[in-house]
């Protein structure tokens, strides 16, 4: 038997950039096995179903209509008895954790998504089915309050099970798409993109092991070359390679269209593409100057905020230590002397001012824990970087 509408709680809110509404499930209160969420519904909040105080013990099956674009990475957590999910044909980003889903064995990835992050599996998934067109993979996030990471090694095994899918030189591709998705080869200070690539989606070279402790077998991406096939370099494709000296394109300038945020966090690198070494670059081509003090403010923002996502409390000395050894500045021309603690200081303002969230809940966003003697967050948010980018 099917829910009836009158089982469900439904919250419209209206979207503050597009202006659109949003029609998100908050809470099923029905006790039906077979559950089909009414059509017009655009979002699946998390703990819709059960929590850990009233765990659900029903539900069997939930069927998701084509009008849900997004589901929260909790929304089916603590169903007991859940073993199928109908997801909708027009999902384009799959984050979402079955942890506390144990009789869940079989996961199919819809073919409409394009970007996945994959939690580490429970062992009773037994299976995870991926779609053919992923085009970015995303191997971090902070729900709950801390800065989880998930090993490129682990969605290989997954993602590669699916033909589409292949790995050359260090690289996993998305053959159809002619798309790279990450790195598998950490050995190699220098790495050479496979010829046939079109597109470096995504945090390709993303390197997401400097959030934690570099392995000796690791070794930071120094200087890349990029055959004359690529015609795009995406959004964060470059993501935290901070030690990232060179990148070498055997094409024409005009042939490579380089998105802004490409080499974000790049600090040796600058951020527009501008030193790319392309096939009719002047030899004697001077570096150009890059945009200086504004980039390191916000690499700064950016490095501040992974290090208290990441749940470790950091104080402004072991942040200021962070951004030193990520090459960042703090001050004009180099200048580190000019009071790194007040430049920390103002950081913190400037993570609240372009959180996005409500100017009134920004007060008690970022605390102070005297027993651990250190910042930590509480609650989860993300910073608007193109608003950070707008007041450089």
């Amino acid at each position: 038997m099917a829910a009836g509408k009158k089982d469900f709680i439904i919250k419209v809110l209206k979207d503050t950039k597009t202006g659109k509404e949003q029609n998100i499930l908050r809470r099923y209160k029905g006790k039906d096995s077979e559950v089909v969420i009414p059509d017009g519904v655009t979002k699946i909040a998390d703990y819709v179903f059960a929590d850990d105080i009233e765990p659900n013990k029903t539900i069997e099956k939930i069927i998701i209509p084509d009008s849900v674009t997004e589901i929260s990475y909790r929304a089916f957590a603590f169903c007991k008895n859940l073993n199928e999910i109908q997801f909708p044909r027009k999902l384009k980003k799959f984050e979402i954790d079955f942890k506390y889903c144990p009789s869940i064995e079989e996961v199919s990835v819809p073919q409409s998504v394009t970007i996945i992050m994959i939690p580490s599996l429970p062992k009773h998934i037994k299976k995870v089915n991926v779609g053919d067109n992923i085009i970015a993979v995303e191997f971090t996030n902070n729900h709950g309050g801390k800065l989880n990471c998930i090993k490129p090694q682990v969605v290989a095994e997954i993602i590669l099970q699916n033909p589409v899918y292949r790995e050359i030189d260090g690289f996993v591709i998305n053959t159809a798409k002619k798309t790279t998705l990450f790195r598998t080869d950490f050995t190699k200070t220098e790495v050479r993109v496979p010829d046939g690539v079109e597109v470096i989606g995504p945090n390709t070279f993303y390197e997401f092991y400097q959030l934690s402790k570099i392995k000796k077998e690791m070794k930071p991406i120094e200087k890349v070359i990029i055959p004359k096939s690529v015609k795009k370099i995406q959004s964060v494709a470059f993501i935290n390679c901070s030690f990232l000296q060179e990148v070498v394109y055997e094409g024409l300038t005009k042939k490579l269209e380089v998105d802004k945020w490409a080499f974000l966090m790049c600090v040796n690198f600058h951020k527009d593409g501008r030193e790319i070494i392309c096939k009719d670059t002047p030899k004697k081509k001077e570096k150009s100057k890059g945009k200086g003090v504004g980039w390191d403010r916000l690499t700064r923002l950016f490095v501040i905020d992974r290090a208290i996502k990441s749940g470790t409390y950091p104080d402004a000395d072991k942040l200021i230590a962070l951004c030193k050894a990520h090459g960042i500045k703090f001050g004009k021309d180099g200048n580190t002397d000019c009071s790194p603690k007040s430049t920390i200081h103002r950081d913190l303002d400037d993570i609240l001012m372009f959180s996005n969230t409500l100017c009134e809940e920004r007060g008690d966003l970022i605390k102070y824990d005297y027993g651990h003697k250190g910042y930590y967050y509480t609650r989860d948010f993300k910073l608007d970087f193109e608003g950070i980018l707008l007041n450089l």
